[in-house]
């Protein structure tokens, strides 16, 4: 189960995960609450995509539906710092039926609505809840949230700092945690970037700069914009892309009008093969507050991007300053700063390159072999 298929990492990463699955001996059903995302078309055949009625059709059910909506819009004026998944669900689950299907295991592939769906709705001999994001940051009241973790049998963060930090501040859960790294396949990666791509001479002879996500708060663009403006005072001569669409837009467009970077930064939008616009870059750039994992940065690895990255918990996991990228302090200056240092230093840049190619992502071997642990143990 997960929200949707839209674009996203959590999205990405399970179209990556189903079809490895083994479909001789699983039989899978995929719920989502929201139908028509741009992943859709890449869940394989053998996946049973169903349908859940959450609220009831009757007179009586949409009559309990409305009065909880009215509950989730106060919710949302009393705690706007909560995360709105959990609004939702505080002012919902009462009148969310519950599934009549049992199940040998049932899986929530996200935080929020999707783990508590899971937890108190679905009957299963097996349970078990992934962790996209870190939820501490995004919003979430862990108090609250500990009750639907206790009920799962394993519960998976997506990378080793973000499995540490949750020992660290939910040690209830500490038995339960197995690290499940989000996959990739580099294949299809590298077999994708060469497409080629619709806006011709987009990519000039200036320095290019990409930088691929939801623009949504947790990837901190306004941040990207402010370093593309002390760039700009600085000299250098680039371009600066963003390929993602999402609701900070308006914001980020006002924030580009006011530092005078229209020709410079330029929002191209969602697109649903992102890879060709990586491969163009120079240099790839990620501005996160924080991640769950970052699975950009492994797709721009993969590529043999040279990369700058803010200095956000699980970057770490990925990034080893100065050797396979660059990590920036959350400030404009820092950010620019790196950006520089990649652009004028063509030794270090091909530092990190020769030592991106040494790499190996096996994620598509490895994790499914954790994944498949845990579905039979």
């Amino acid at each position: 189960m997960i929200d949707s298929l839209g674009c996203g990492g959590a999205e990405k990463s399970l179209v990556s995960l189903l079809p490895l699955i083994d479909y001789d001996r699983y039989d899978v059903d995929l719920l989502m609450f929201a139908r028509g995302g741009v992943f859709e078309k890449y869940v394989p055949d053998e996946v049973n995509v169903i349908q859940h009625n959450l609220f009831g059709s009757s007179p009586f059910d949409r009559l309990n539906k409305f009065l909880h909506q009215l509950s989730f819009s106060v919710l949302l004026r009393l705690n706007p710092e909560r995360h709105g998944a959990e609004n939702s669900w505080r002012a919902m689950h009462g009148v969310v039926k519950p599934m009549k299907k049992q199940y040998d295991i049932a899986i929530a592939y996200q935080q929020g609505f999707p783990t508590f769906f899971i937890a108190t709705k679905v009957k299963a001999i097996k349970k078990l809840a992934w962790i996209n994001a870190d939820v501490y940051e995004a919003g979430y009241d862990m108090e609250y949230c500990r009750q639907f973790y206790e009920q799962m049998d394993h519960v998976v963060p997506v990378s080793k700092k973000l499995q540490e930090k949750l020992t660290r501040l939910s040690p209830c859960l500490a038995d339960k945690l197995t690290c499940i790294y989000d996959i990739v396949n580099p294949e299809l990666i590298k077999k994708l970037s060469v497409e080629s791509i619709p806006e011709k001479g987009l990519f000039e002879e200036s320095i290019n700069i990409v930088t691929v996500g939801r623009l949504s708060k947790p990837k901190n663009y306004l941040l990207a914009v402010d370093a593309a403006r002390v760039l700009k005072d600085k000299g250098l001569r680039f371009k600066w892309f963003f390929v993602g669409s999402g609701g900070m837009r308006t914001a980020i467009e006002n924030r580009i009008k006011e530092h005078g970077l229209e020709d410079i930064v330029i929002l191209l939008g969602l697109k649903e093969n992102p890879y060709p616009y990586m491969a163009k870059a120079d240099v790839y750039v990620q501005t996160s507050s924080f991640e769950g994992f970052g699975l950009t940065i492994a797709e721009a690895k993969i590529l043999h991007k040279p990369i700058v990255s803010t200095n956000f918990d699980v970057v770490h996991d990925q990034i080893v300053d100065g050797k396979n990228g660059l990590i920036a302090e959350m400030t404009p200056e820092s950010v620019a700063g790196k950006i520089l240092e990649l652009v004028n230093d063509s030794d270090l840049r091909k530092r990190l390159i020769g030592n991106l190619k040494m790499e190996q992502n096996t994620t598509f071997l490895s994790e499914i072999r954790k994944f498949n642990s845990l579905l039979e143990s």
